[in-house]
């Protein structure tokens, strides 16, 4: 059964205005910024370590381009100080960053990750996670995927976490969350 406590660091991954442009289009649950700002606010209040996570693409033609208006985190998200901010510049967040060695520090034994967009970044993070050795939930409804090929957002959401969940999560919702507090 989960248990959340202090040893749980909740990772917030690309949470930037460039999902909201056309790098964002067709994206499956609108409603996960609500999600991402419940955890902040139940993390924050009891002191617990947050972690944000910027994508600052190298490709000038990129809506999350270190230089581009996108890059700047979604204002429901912005970190307060004295959280945690990792830059990164490719989709795992553990890569090139010292992420794992920051959430060592902090005592984190158990990750909680949200965040955009699910078969990327989100994914990345998870699988590399799990093979650090992290407990990893994955909050299914503060996470959003974008359309690939013929495949809808919705399809493609539902697919990366039917292949996260067992073996390098566990995938969780809001009502999981408070049950395990």
């Amino acid at each position: 059964m989960m248990k959340l406590d202090q040893s749980t660091a909740l990772v917030v991954i690309d949470v930037q205005k460039a999902i909201d442009g056309p790098e964002g289009e067709g994206k499956n649950n609108p409603d996960y910024i609500s999600r991402v700002q419940d955890l902040l606010s139940i993390w924050r209040a009891r002191g617990w370590p947050v972690f944000h996570v910027k994508h600052n693409s190298k490709d000038a033609d990129s809506a999350y381009y270190a230089e581009a208006e996108g890059n700047a985190f979604k204002e429901e998200a912005k970190p307060f100080p004295g959280e945690m901010l990792i830059e990164k510049e490719v989709d795992c967040a553990f890569i090139n960053t010292g992420l794992g060695s920051m959430l060592r520090m902090e005592g984190a034994e158990k990750l909680l990750v949200c965040g955009v967009t699910t078969q990327y970044s989100v994914e990345a993070t998870v699988r590399h996670a799990s093979a650090l050795g992290f407990e990893t939930f994955l909050m299914r409804d503060a996470c959003s995927a974008t359309p690939v090929g013929q495949w809808s957002a919705q399809d493609v959401h539902d697919m990366s976490l039917a292949i996260l969940e067992g073996t390098y999560c566990e995938v969780v919702s809001m009502q999981d969350i408070f049950a395990a507090m």
